[in-house]
Order: structure tokens, then C-alpha cells, then sequence
């Protein structure tokens, strides 16, 4: 949690004890919806509201430090900002997964090929995971 108060104070932001729960469950969940992490939060802050969850919410995503996770077919998630990376979405579990890789040659190529300038991307590769993969191979042996 210590991480995060520098956070937020490097944002010049208080390091109340919502938004370090708030950051803290975020950081364990990877990738969350609002309901999870509600849940997840209420049980150690049950005075904390709704609306002060989405406010935080509101407040540290203004502030770069969250980031709103926009999925195909799936409830908003948010997670820690990180560098620039695909998320791989597993359209039999609904498992996120960050693949960090150098995505700049990818977008600019795109950007060389259609005059198109991009300003910000969000990559989803849709498929599945090794899991859901390998369940599905012991299921047709």
C-alpha cells in the first residue's frame, strides 16, 4: 500500500483509506468490474458507498492513475495505468490478460498505411486461453 500513497501524493492527491482500498483491490484483481470490486472493498470498508466508490473511481482515472477497461460484451473494468498493452480477452472464461509488447511499430504502420493519426488506442485480441484451451482439448480426446 505504501506504493500507492506515493502515488497519490506524487498526484497530489490524499491517501485516504477509500482510495488505498480502492487501488489495493484493483492491484490484487488485475482487472475488475465495479460490482467485484464493491464487493470486494465493502467487506473491509462497509461504511463506504456506492457513490464514493465511482467518485474515486472518477478522481483517480482523471488523474492517470486508473484506467478504464472497455471490453467487447463484458461489464467496464478498470485497472492500474500501465505502459501501452493488448489485452487478450477469453471468450470462453471472460479472463483479461495483459501482453506487454512495443505496440508503436504496430500503430504506425496503421497510421503510414491509411493517413489516419492516431491519438490513443486500446488493442482487445479475442480468443482463448490456455486453460480454456486445454480443457477443451482433454474434452474431444
Amino acid at each position: 500500500m505504501d506504493r500507492f500513497k506515493d502515488v497519490l501524493k506524487a498526484s497530489n492527491l490524499k491517501s485516504t483509506h477509500q482510495r488505498l482500498a480502492i487501488l489495493d483491490s484493483i492491484d490484487q484483481f488485475g482487472h475488475v468490474d465495479i460490482d467485484t470490486l464493491y464487493d470486494s472493498i465493502f467487506h473491509k470498508y462497509p461504511t463506504m458507498s456506492k457513490a464514493t466508490l465511482y467518485r474515486n473511481i472518477n478522481d483517480l482515472i482523471s488523474f492517470h492513475i486508473l484506467e478504464e477497461v472497455k471490453l467487447p460484451q463484458q461489464k467496464q473494468q478498470y485497472e492500474i495505468k500501465k505502459v501501452p498493452h493488448i489485452h487478450l480477452l477469453c471468450s470462453e472464461c471472460g479472463s483479461v490478460e495483459d501482453m506487454f509488447m512495443e505496440t508503436k511499430p504496430f500503430l504506425e504502420t496503421i497510421s503510414l498505411r491509411s493517413g489516419f493519426h492516431i491519438s490513443h488506442s486500446f488493442i482487445v485480441m479475442n480468443g482463448m486461453c490456455k486453460v480454456c484451451a486445454a480443457k477443451t482439448l482433454r474434452a474431444s480426446l
